[in-house]
């Protein structure tokens, strides 16, 4: 089946690791890809994932500026769009070769939504995952185009957040 957790909201990258938890808690394959976010962070996500044999987190030099700390070698907007079809190569054979039981491409909406990835080869694609293969998707952006192929829609609102106060994010609870 395939999982869409969207929205403005805190918790989409944090319910989709929950769930690869579950999963690999129930023997299931599962590999994460992190598109847009910094290679350089390394998230309690990651920690925890090392320690698990059948999890395996897949980051890519990408990136986005709505992730990245100001510095003067960050990527631009072609050189994401390169990065991010690359990496799709990659989320292509790990949804059809059998290998995963779960697939999860962390930020896709945001990648697609920002142009970063061809909406019209990624609705290709998820119309053809396997039936053996759970896909879940996250990020913020439109999902008119891709929910109709969802079976779970999650849309985190975001009413409050400390961000708004001006508090920067906290190691082991915003990353």
């Amino acid at each position: 089946m395939i999982h869409i957790y969207t929205g403005n909201g805190k918790g989409k990258t944090t319910s989709s690791f929950g769930l690869a938890m579950r999963a690999s808690g129930q023997g299931l394959k599962v590999i994460v890809f992190q598109f847009l976010k910094p290679k350089s962070l390394v998230t309690g996500e990651e920690k925890a994932a090392k320690k698990i044999k059948n999890l395996k987190i897949v980051k890519y030099e990408q990136e986005h500026p709505m992730f990245a700390r100001p510095r003067v070698e960050g990527l631009g907007q072609r050189e994401i769009k390169k990065s991010v079809n690359r990496a799709m190569i990659e989320t292509k054979k790990a949804i059809f070769g059998g290998k995963y039981d779960m697939v999860i491409i962390d930020e896709i909406i945001n990648a697609i939504d920002q142009g970063f990835a061809e909406k019209k080869e990624f609705l290709k694609l998820i119309k053809k995952v396997p039936k053996s293969v759970e896909l879940v998707l996250t990020g913020r952006g439109d999902i008119s185009k891709i929910e109709k192929f969802a079976d779970y829609v999650t849309i985190m609102i975001d009413k409050k957040h400390p961000f708004r106060q001006h508090i920067n994010a906290r190691r082991g609870i915003e990353y």
